[in-house]
C-alpha cells in the first residue's frame, strides 16, 4: 500500500495538482457554481409544483402553471448564467476587467444562436447551450487578454472616468469576438451547440456509465487522502456534465416522465457525500461509541459537521490523509454504495435525482428532496449510513485498538511504514 501512495503521489499528484490549478479549470469551477443558487431556487418550485402525492395536481388547479414559472425561468437561463459567471471569473484570473468580458461573452453567445431565418431564438439559452457558453466564455476572455496584453485597444486620455476607459477600451476586442461568433452562426450558418456535443459525446458518455463514475469518484478520494481537494481538482470538468444532466431531469419530472440520467448532480448524496466526501459519516458513528477517548471526543464534535456533509475535521483530524489503513474504506465506501445506488436508480426502485439541494442538506433528508419526494431514496439513504458503518468498522477497530493501547500507557510503534498507535 506504502508503495502504491509513493508512486501515486511521484507520478500523478504532480499533473493532477496542475490541472486542478489551472486558471480555466478554476474558473469553470468558480464560474458553474454561480448557476447552483438559481437551480436550487428552480427545483423548489418545481418541487411544490409536481410534488408526486396523490391529488396534489387536482388541489392546485391552476396555480400550478404559476408555480412553473420560477422553475421554467431558471433552468432556462442557466447557459446565460454559466457563459457570465466563467468570463467574469476566468477575466479576473487573468487580471483584465471582468464585468465588461463577461458583457463582451454573453453577447457573443448570443449572437452564436441565430437561426435559419437569422432571428436569435432562446431555445438553447437553458442546459442545451451549458457548454457552448462556457466554451465561448474562455474564447471570448482570452482574446480580451490578447489585445489587452498587446495594447491593441483603444486608448484615451487618463482624464476620462475608470469605467468608461475600461469600456473603450475593449471595445477592439468586443468587436473581434462578436464577429467570430456572427460569422460562425450568421454567415456559415454551423450549429455550434451540435459540433460540440459530437466532440464532448465521449466525455459525457464516460461520467454518464457506471464504470466512468466510478473511476471519477475513486480518483476524487484518492487525492484527499493525499491531502489534495479532490472535489476541486474534478468539478471542472464534471460539474457541467452533472449539472446538465440534473437539468434534463428536472425537466422530465416536470412533464411527468421519468428522468433520464442516473449520473447527475445530486448522485453523490447517494454515498459518496454521506457526512462528506468519503461517506464518513458512518466512521464519525463509530468513533461517537468508542471507548478510545480520542476517538469518542473526535466523534462528539465532527458529528455536527457531518450531519451537514463537513468532514475536514474527520479527513484531517483522525486522520484520513496519508493513512494507508483508512484510506480503504474511504474509498470503498462511496465506490459500494454509488454502485447499488445506481443499479437501483437504473431499475426504477428509487427515484433519480431531479431537484437541485444545498450541499449541506443532513443525509435521509437530502435524498428525499433531491429525488422529488421519494420516500424510498430516503430509506435508501439509511441503509447507505449502515453500508458506510460497515465497511469503516474492521478498519476504525484496528485504529481503535492501538488508540486504546496507547491510552493505558503503550507505545507507538510503526506499522506498515504508518504510525499508528500500539504496544
Amino acid at each position: 500500500m506504502n508503495k502504491f501512495i509513493d508512486w501515486f503521489q511521484k507520478k500523478w499528484i504532480p499533473v493532477l495538482s496542475k490541472i486542478g490549478e489551472n486558471r480555466i479549470m478554476i474558473a469553470l469551477r468558480n464560474g458553474i457554481s454561480i448557476v447552483i443558487p438559481i437551480t436550487i431556487i428552480g427545483s423548489i418550485f418545481n418541487i411544490i409544483a409536481y410534488f408526486p402525492v396523490d391529488g396534489w395536481t387536482e388541489l392546485l388547479g391552476p396555480f400550478q402553471q404559476v408555480l412553473e414559472i420560477p422553475a421554467t425561468a431558471s433552468m432556462g437561463i442557466m447557459a446565460l448564467i454559466a457563459t457570465v459567471g466563467v468570463a467574469y471569473n476566468l477575466a479576473k484570473e487573468y487580471e483584465v476587467e471582468p464585468l465588461t468580458s463577461s458583457i463582451v461573452a454573453l453577447t457573443a453567445f448570443v449572437v452564436t444562436q441565430t437561426n435559419n431565418e437569422y432571428i436569435i431564438s432562446t431555445d438553447n439559452f437553458g442546459v442545451n447551450g451549458l457548454f457552448l457558453g462556457m466554451i465561448v466564455a474562455i474564447i471570448s476572455v482570452n482574446v480580451i487578454r490578447l489585445f489587452v496584453k498587446r495594447e491593441m485597444v483603444v486608448k484615451l486620455p487618463d482624464s476620462v472616468p475608470p469605467m468608461v476607459y475600461s469600456s473603450f477600451e475593449m471595445l477592439i476586442p468586443a468587436v473581434v469576438n462578436v464577429l467570430i461568433a456572427w460569422i460562425f452562426a450568421g454567415v456559415l450558418g454551423i450549429d455550434l451547440i451540435e459540433v460540440i456535443g459530437v466532440v464532448l459525446s465521449p466525455l459525457v458518455q464516460g461520467v454518464s456509465s457506471l464504470p466512468g463514475l466510478l473511476v471519477l469518484f475513486f480518483f476524487t478520494c484518492l487525492l484527499w487522502c493525499c491531502g489534495i481537494n479532490g472535489d476541486s481538482v474534478f468539478e471542472g470538468i464534471s460539474y457541467p456534465i452533472f449539472m446538465a444532466a440534473l437539468a434534463e431531469n428536472a425537466a422530465a419530472f416536470a412533464a411527468g416522465d421519468i428522468a433520464p440520467n442516473i449520473s447527475a448532480y445530486g448522485i453523490h448524496y447517494f454515498g459518496m457525500w454521506l457526512g462528506g466526501t468519503g461517506g464518513t459519516l458512518g466512521l464519525v458513528i463509530l468513533m461517537m461509541r468508542s471507548k478510545a477517548k480520542l476517538y469518542n471526543q473526535l466523534g462528539k464534535l465532527t458529528i455536527g459537521p457531518g450531519i451537514f456533509c463537513i468532514n475536514e475535521p474527520v479527513t484531517y483530524g483522525f486522520p484520513i490523509v496519508f493513512n494507508p489503513i483508512m484510506m480503504i474504506p474511504y474509498i470503498l465506501t462511496p465506490i459500494v454504495t454509488i454502485t447499488i445506488t445506481y443499479l437501483l436508480m437504473q431499475f426504477n426502485i428509487i427515484g433519480r435525482v431531479v431537484a437541485m439541494i444545498p450541499w449541506t442538506t443532513p443525509p435521509v433528508l437530502s435524498g428525499y428532496l433531491a429525488t422529488g419526494g421519494d420516500i424510498r431514496a430516503a430509506i435508501w439513504q439509511i441503509v447507505c449510513i449502515l453500508i458506510s458503518i460497515a465497511i469503516y468498522y474492521p478498519f476504525f477497530k484496528v485504529c481503535e485498538r492501538q488508540e486504546l493501547m496507547v491510552e493505558a500507557g503503550g507505545k507507538k510503534e510503526e506499522i506498515d511504514g504508518v504510525e499508528t498507535n500500539g504496544a
